[in-house]
């Protein structure tokens, strides 16, 4: 009685759950326990003999010595609770006191299963990425052995070699979303200010989706609103990126014969000089369940079914265009039912680049165009674009119609500069009155089709038929006042003042720092087709050496790669700017690096490089920066 009144007094007001032991001959036994400890066991039992699991009860009532921490699993869950259970020895007897945990262990416990949860993902996405990067890999190895097997066979070659091409760049696009994604959650996507023109951006745009609807048997279609402005300030590779993201995710959940929808309307904003951009793309795809839609965004996210399992994806696509999209401080929104299809809305705000078209208009104006159309909303749309370009239209939508109004303009006096004709016309075999056109008009006399078809698989037939030009539909004025300014003489003028040769930089040296030498070899043997002399180092000290032993204005320009060994290309580039050389700060250092990120290019510049190219090289862009230094003089 007296250890009862004893173990009350000093642990009944502890505060804590308390178990008291006792020695006994076998080891140690419950002898106290105070009302906190009690409380725990809802049946009146006790705690240490009904709540402990067995083997820290096996050590708690064991004759060896008192465990301490580190030799016992220290969290016990209890109604819902978490404890941590502490022994000690106390006055020839063994106490167990428990503190509630229950808050830290939740949290533990909360990063725990965040941590499972994104180890699982991370395994399926590396599962599904192996399976996808797989795919694209397999197509390249296998068309490469075909080829190299069929080498007498330049037709199967060439296929082979498409069929690559289009394998590379699927898994391209499958590394770009990892990285992207990678960049995105830490922070580093930076954007890049530029114009961009909104009739190449799409015809980009279209090259590459045109293909997959194709493929996919789905009737695609682009609708143009209202076209505030056609040029505007932003970033133009990410604006592609979002666009090329959402019609791609269109295509992949619309069976063969489903419809692909995009709409594109610029509209003026609140504030002076500042547009909306409003992309819609819309199917009748499979759709979406509604628990799904609430995690569409979400990365690694994919709604697993049937009718998807089969459609390859990382589940980085939405997630990433919809970090872009509010990036650029733009919204997005989805609406989708199952089996009924998706409607996807981009609101992006963007700053109006300056009109460059001036001297488009200053010379076609008071031009008179024949338009040949046999839609009667197109034929206003063209001729409301004309009259902003001051140039005047007269329509015919029949062949008679057509023949009549050339007859009228030849006995009034006057002339035409150009057909504008469209495709298709009812009742009229364009490939039969195009001809007759040609020999009534002329060889010089322009004539443009304007089509919303594959341009590749229209120009053998029609450029034998007659035409000069194409120019796709939709149609952008940009687009209209390029196709017609090219037929003037102003157009021709200039034409003739740069020699029409525009990628031949004969007699110019320069020198390339490749460490890899498949890379080394492709470069020499592109920019060998512009007639340049080519040097090559394998890395950034050999670079600086060789520059520094060779005399002032030996080299024209640089081609450095970035990541090289021994010395990279940003340090190499300092090292040379710091020569005592009279070229070293003026020659023309450009970076040719797969270090394509924003940030890079300011590592680049910052560095002291004039230019920056990214891989896989765009030939146009690297011919474009040569004549840049070199064709036009600028050192």
């Amino acid at each position: 009685m007296k250890k009862q009144e004893k173990f009350t007094s000093a642990w009944e007001d502890a505060g804590l759950p308390v178990i008291v032991l006792a020695r006994t001959d076998g080891g140690f036994a419950p002898v106290y326990q105070n009302s906190a400890a009690a409380s725990l066991c809802e049946d009146g039992g006790s705690f240490l003999t009904d709540r402990v699991p067995e083997e820290i009860r096996a050590r708690l009532l064991g004759g060896g010595p008192c465990p301490v921490e580190g030799d016992l699993p220290f969290f016990c869950r209890i109604q819902g609770g978490a404890y941590s259970l502490v022994p000690f020895s106390w006055e020839g007897f063994r106490v167990c006191m428990l503190h509630d945990v229950t808050g830290y262990y939740n949290e533990n416990q909360r990063i725990l299963n965040e941590a499972v949860m994104a180890n699982k993902a991370k395994t399926s996405f590396l599962s599904e990425m192996s399976h996808d990067i797989r795919t694209p890999m397999g197509a390249i190895i296998g068309m490469t052995d075909i080829a190299l097997m069929q080498q007498d066979n330049p037709a199967r070659v060439k296929e082979c070699l498409n069929k690559i091409k289009v394998a590379s760049g699927h898994m391209m696009s499958l590394l770009n979303e990892v990285l992207d994604m990678s960049r995105i959650e830490s922070g580093r996507i930076l954007l890049q200010e530029e114009d961009v023109d909104l009739a190449d951006l799409l015809h980009e745009v279209l090259t590459v989706i045109r293909p997959q609807t194709d493929a996919g048997e789905l009737h695609f279609s682009l609708k143009l609103g209202e076209m505030a402005e056609e040029r505007l300030r932003g970033d133009s590779v990410r604006l592609k990126q979002i666009c090329i993201n959402l019609l791609s995710n269109a295509v992949k959940f619309t069976p063969a014969g489903g419809d692909v929808k995009m709409t594109v309307e610029v509209v003026p904003a609140d504030e002076p000089n500042r547009v909306l951009l409003r992309l819609t793309v819309q199917d009748n795809g499979i759709g979406m369940s509604e628990e799904f839609l609430q995690r569409i965004f979400v990365a690694f996210e994919r709604e697993e079914k049937s009718t998807t399992s089969k459609i390859q994806g990382t589940g980085l696509g939405m997630a990433i265009t919809k970090n872009l999209v509010e990036l650029m401080g733009g919204t997005i929104s989805v609406a989708s039912r199952l089996h009924e299809g998706s409607r996807f809305s981009v609101e992006i705000p963007f700053t109006a680049s300056p009109d460059h078209e001036e001297r488009y208009r200053q010379a076609l104006c008071g031009r008179r165009v024949l338009l040949f159309c046999g839609r009667r909303e197109l034929a206003e749309h063209i001729r409301d674009m004309l009259g902003r370009l001051g140039v005047s239209a007269d329509a015919a939508d029949s062949a008679e119609a057509a023949v009549e109004l050339i007859n009228e303009m030849a006995f009034s006096g006057g002339e035409y500069f150009a057909l504008l004709t469209t495709e298709k016309v009812k009742g009229v075999e364009m490939l039969l009155f195009l001809p007759q056109v040609r020999q009534r008009m002329g060889a010089d006399f322009p004539i443009l089709l304007l089509s919303d078809s594959d341009w590749s698989q229209l120009e053998y037939v029609y450029t034998r038929a007659g035409v000069d030009a194409f120019i796709p539909l939709p149609l952008f004025r940009t687009r209209l006042s390029a196709g017609l300014y090219a037929f003037t003489e102003e157009a021709r003028q200039s034409l003739s003042e740069s020699g029409g040769q525009r990628w031949n930089f004969h007699g110019k040296r320069i020198l390339l720092a490749e460490d890899n030498e498949i890379n080394r070899e492709i470069a020499m043997e592109l920019l060998g087709m512009a007639n340049l002399q080519i040097e090559t180092v394998e890395n950034g000290r050999e670079a600086v050496d060789r520059f520094a032993e060779t005399s002032p204005d030996y080299y024209d320009m640089i081609l450095m790669d970035i990541q090289m060994p021994v010395m990279n290309g940003l340090e190499a580039t300092r090292a040379i700017r710091a020569l005592d050389c009279a070229d070293a700060r003026d020659i023309p250092i450009v970076a040719m690096t797969a270090n394509a990120f924003v940030e890079d290019v300011k590592n680049s510049l910052a560095a002291g490089m004039n230019a920056h190219i990214a891989k896989p090289l765009d030939m146009n862009q690297v011919y474009s920066t040569l004549d840049y230094f070199l064709g036009r003089g600028c050192r």
